[in-house]
């Protein structure tokens, strides 16, 4: 008896044997041999499955045949007796309208779009293996990205940069009260790895987005949670492990996915590693040796020691450390409402700014004039000095890095469908931002050391809708509102007895906030089945307050002790996009506008240059009116499109100088400074085209091309635009055949003379060549191979020629011959 609950266990496995035995596993995969998700599989007995995230389903019944149905695959019918293990399924042709979300924050057939548009799709950016969101950017040829340091990336977009194009990720904007007017790196804290999809708006985009949208908006959709589409669990994931040979890249990467029917988890964490970035080797002619470094920099025994670079190539130091982490929480209580949770985070180690680190000390002349010196003036070292034909130097900086880059984003958004009578979907995203910037900076020879620590933290409220109207009418309707709320402290720190004593701060250090309020509606007309009108009006309201009455802050003496504004801007904008089999017209005449924040108009004290910036109470916001034109023609498998535009900005902020107590300079800490102010000048005009080419040779072969050229002249000073590049683009010739992806691409950017850039980039000798920014282009390879439904293994080399080049007004040369490797698992 004692073995009897044993025997009924053997007995029980007998029975559930033909059950488990007649389970039939099936997996379904596309051309590329990757998982379909969500294949509904129907069998004549009434039984019904859907495939998970790899595409696999148990069939637990012995119907004779099935039903095999997806919404972007053919249907298709097949008998039990057939059935294999693995069943590939052919994709319909123009199975879905090309859909975009960025134009009115609601999907949208990109068609009835009035403005260009560029998109970013996951598989493409995994193709290019990139180690940072801005390489994301850059690889579509048509955004240019600048880098002061290999921790940063400031796109430019037809003429505007930094805090004049707009940071967005999953419906909330990034640009904050302290986002700058020179070049930025904060798009680096987004996870490239977290992100499914994005797209480029170009020109300006105010109406829907704000304040800071005059060049153009960025908007990144990251990865969200799936559920299971019935009562089992749905568990799956991603792995990668990456690197490359330019950085010593180390990148690794895990998400995963558990959901049930109504409720659905998703999370990652990434950590990167990069070691000081290696420049190419290759130089065509002398001036192409521009950037090559020859020392290095040490300290010993408390003196600061020039030492010889052993590998000149080696941009020491640059390398920096990078983790992140997204995690999503998604309940759906019901079919049409959907409650999230995220939370963003993303923190580094010091990032050394690599472009003051190159700046040399200027020389005297035996006439007392000042000569600009760069790395390729240097003959040799001798007596701890840089020996030049001018005569001897040092470094600049001994030390100039980052504090950590340190990003947090907690917001909960609900979506709502079918709402009810004033709007068909409902968006409600609130939450939280915390960002610290520090700076740090001592100059050679100097024991004293400048610390400015930033902190920011930002609330923010979006509320957008959509309803569909009668006669086809669509309206858009929302506000946005935005709390900031700024903190700045600085100290001098010596380093060799740790006394430390306050500073004159970056920002006001009793305090700074910024606040904004808006509304918005756009209105869309369905005129006929190939005319679409799109109009929108747009009122922002920004406050603003500094307080100087610190005691570090009262002792520059300034004229006031705090400082207020008050302003409201109108923006509007109005499109059409007519479409027909064989072309594609779009026009759109918009006002965008860029309220000043916190760092144009409030702030203090740039310790990292030889100026004092003063605040400038009197500044207006910047207001860009712009009108486009974009022409598409499709042949039979060509597209050509061109897109021409011109902006004309009324106010423009431009860092200029100035005057306090009526002088032009000023003495602090025994250092003089000139005096600087943002100021606005007035009026200027940019004006661009670009065109880009699309060939599909046949169903595996394909060929990409674009190219850009844009002119911005300041009409006051007659003078160019600081973030106005030169021409550039990008030419593709891609194969892609079941598992098996190659692509092999070229970059190419053209140069400009040092007498043609703007007045504020000619002094900077440590950025360009003597003849300016020189002209450049690479050859780049990239390949990926799906292994099975498991593993994938993605390789590529950029820059194979290993040519020595340096982007239009970036600080650190680009990636010599880089060898890169990533390996995928599925599970």
């Amino acid at each position: 008896m004692k073995d009897l609950p044993l025997l009924s266990i053997l007995f029980l496995l007998l029975l559930l044997c033909p059950l488990v035995l007649s389970a039939q596993k099936i997996t379904f995969l596309n051309s590329q041999g990757e998982g379909i998700f969500g294949v509904y599989v129907s069998s004549n007995q009434g039984h019904n499955y859907l495939s998970n995230a790899l595409g696999v389903v148990n069939l637990q019944d012995e119907s004779p045949y099935y039903t095999l149905s997806h919404i972007n695959y053919e249907t298709k019918k097949i008998a039990r007796k057939d059935l294999p293990s693995k069943i590939i399924l052919e994709e319909k042709v123009n199975a879905l309208e090309e859909v975009v979300i960025g134009a009115n924050k609601w999907e949208e057939n990109k068609k009835e779009v009035p403005q260009q548009i560029v998109e970013f799709e996951k598989k493409d950016i995994e193709l290019q293996q990139p180690m940072t969101t801005a390489d994301i950017i850059s690889s579509s040829g048509e955004v240019f990205v600048q880098k002061s340091q290999m921790g940063g990336g400031s796109p430019m977009i037809r003429g505007f940069a930094a805090n004049q194009v707009l940071l967005v990720i999953d419906g909330v904007r990034m640009n904050n009260a302290i986002y700058r007017n020179g070049n930025l790196q904060n798009i680096i804290t987004i996870d490239p790895h977290t992100i499914k999809d994005a797209e480029v708006l170009f020109g300006p985009a105010s109406v829907m987005y704000g304040s800071d949208a005059l060049g153009g908006v960025m908007d990144f959709h990251t990865i969200a949670p799936q559920y299971a589409e019935d009562s089992n669990a749905l568990i799956f994931g991603e792995a990668k492990l990456g690197i490359n040979s330019a950085a010593s890249e180390k990148t690794a990467h895990v998400q995963l996915n558990v959901a049930k029917n109504k409720w659905a988890y998703w999370g990652s964490f990434s950590v990167s590693s990069f070691d000081d970035l290696k420049s190419g080797q290759f130089a065509p002619n002398t001036s192409y040796e521009f950037g090559w470094k020859p020392f290095k920099i040490d300290r010993v025994n408390n003196t600061d020691i020039i030492l010889e670079n052993p590998d000149v190539h080696i941009q020491s130091p640059s390398g920096y450390h990078q983790v992140n982490t997204l995690q999503k929480i998604a309940y759906r209580p019901k079919k049409h409402l959907e409650l999230m949770y995220t939370f963003s985070f993303s923190n580094s180690s010091n990032i050394p700014m690599y472009d003051r680190l190159t700046e040399l000390n200027s020389i005297q002349d035996q006439n007392g004039n000042e000569v600009n010196v760069t790395m390729q003036d240097i003959l040799s070292i001798q007596n701890n000095e840089l020996l030049t034909s001018s005569g001897s130097t040092t470094p600049k900086f001994a030390e100039w890095y980052y504090g950590p880059q340190y990003w947090m984003m907690n917001n909960v958004r609900m979506k709502w469908n079918k709402v009810g009578k004033f709007a068909d979907g409902l968006s409600i995203i609130t939450g939280h931002q915390k960002i610290k910037e520090n700076r740090y900076q001592r100059k050679f020879g100097n024991i004293n050391k400048q610390e400015d620590k930033v902190n920011l933290d930002l609330l923010h409220l979006n509320i957008d809708a959509n309803k569909k109207m009668k006669n086809d009418w669509s309206v858009f309707y929302g506000g946005e509102g935005t709390m900031n709320f700024v903190a700045s402290k600085a100290q001098s720190t010596n380093i060799e007895n740790g006394t430390t004593e306050a500073d004159v701060p970056r920002y006001a250090g009793g305090g700074s906030e910024m606040h904004t309020l808006a509304a918005y509606i756009t209105t869309k007309k369905q005129w006929s089945e190939h005319l679409t009108m799109t109009a929108g009006v747009r009122y922002s309201h920004t406050f603003l307050h500094a307080n100087y009455t610190d005691s570090v802050s009262k002792s520059l003496n300034l004229p006031y002790s705090s400082l207020s504004q008050n302003v409201g801007s109108i923006t509007g904008s109005m499109g059409l996009a007519y479409h027909t089999d064989k072309w594609q017209l779009r026009t759109q005449f918009a006002k965008g506008f860029k309220a000043p924040n916190i760092d144009d108009v409030a702030k203090v004290y740039n310790p990292s240059k030889d100026d004092l910036v003063l605040p400038n109470p009197d500044l207006k916001p910047t207001d860009v009116y712009s009108v486009d034109l974009s022409i598409e023609r499709y042949f039979n498998r060509i597209t050509l499109s061109a897109v021409g535009f011109y902006s004309r900005l009324k106010n423009a902020m431009v860092r200029q100088e100035g005057t306090f107590n009526g002088q032009d300079s000023i003495i602090i800490n025994q250092e003089k400074y000139a005096v600087l102010s943002l100021q606005n000048t007035g009026k200027a005009e940019i004006a661009g085209v670009s065109g880009k080419l699309n060939w599909d040779i046949n169903q595996q072969l394909f060929v990409r091309s674009t190219i850009t050229y844009t002119y911005g002249r300041d009409l006051i000073n007659s003078t160019s635009m600081r973030h106005v590049p030169p021409l550039f683009g990008k030419a593709e010739i891609g194969y892609q055949k079941n598992k098996l992806m190659l692509n092999l691409s070229s970059a190419f950017s053209g140069s400009i003379e040092l007498a043609d850039l703007a007045p504020s980039e000619q002094n900077k000798s440590y950025l360009y060549a003597k003849e300016g920014s020189l002209s450049w282009w690479t050859l780049d390879f990239n390949s990926s191979y799906r292994i099975n439904n498991y593993l994938q293994v993605f390789g590529g080399i950029d820059n194979i020629l290993n040519l020595n080049y340096r982007t239009y007004s970036s600080g650190i040369n680009a990636a010599g011959r880089n060898y890169k490797l990533q390996l995928k698992a599925y599970f």
